[in-house]
């Protein structure tokens, strides 16, 4: 693959990134994961051709800043995602606990 087509691979997973960031800040976890592993196919297939390929100083400079374009998005993401992970945490923690009282005393409103 020439080095143009490289770029192009990488500039199409920073769109896929920026999907990926506009879902997470908007709590839209399903449309996250779904761009997510349309990413890492595309990552996975740059990533076969990419050590193969002599890129020119220009695009040298053009993909490293993709990559860190990528990754400041990526860091972004992870913020948002442990916070909603943090919050996922709390919800189940409760539901567990309620189970337990639950079982523990039976159903509310029936007299053992």
């Amino acid at each position: 693959m020439d080095g143009v087509r490289i770029i192009e691979s990488y500039e199409a997973v920073l769109r896929l990134t920026r999907q990926m960031l506009d879902a997470a800040r908007s709590s839209r976890w399903e449309d996250l994961v779904a761009t997510e592993n349309e990413r890492s196919r595309l990552i996975d297939d740059i990533g076969k051709i990419d050590i193969g390929t002599a890129l020119d100083a220009r695009l040298r400079e053009e993909k490293r800043d993709l990559i860190g374009a990528i990754m400041q998005h990526d860091a972004e993401i992870r913020i948002l995602t442990q916070d909603w992970m943090r919050e996922l945490r709390v919800v189940i923690s409760s539901l567990s606990a309620q189970q337990k009282l639950q079982h523990t005393y039976g159903e509310p409103g029936l007299s053992n």
